[in-house]
């Protein structure tokens, strides 16, 4: 038996409540699991928004493939295009 983890790319769709407002989202999301990728969610929202998860619904989690996807860094990582700067 492997102990290895794959990381998966995963598409949030819902809508969150803000006052009296309903706004829907589409978020992607490396992650391990499907339970990581809305914890990343929860805490992008929380954090941004200053949202509560019970302000956030959640309609659907989707495990989509490299080609499905449209968030442009994410794009980047899977490409290799990315990089760090570090101080020499």
């Amino acid at each position: 038996m492997s102990n290895e983890k794959t990381v998966k790319i995963f598409r949030i769709s819902g809508y969150f409540k803000q006052k009296r407002e309903t706004s829907p989202f589409s978020k992607e999301y490396l992650a391990i699991t499907e339970k990581n990728a809305k914890d990343k969610l929860f805490s992008q929202f929380g954090s941004k928004n200053r949202l509560k998860r019970n302000q956030i619904n959640i309609q659907s989690v989707l495990e989509i493939s490299k080609d499905d996807v449209t968030d442009p860094l994410i794009e980047k990582i899977l490409n290799n295009e990315f990089s760090i700067p570090m101080d020499d």
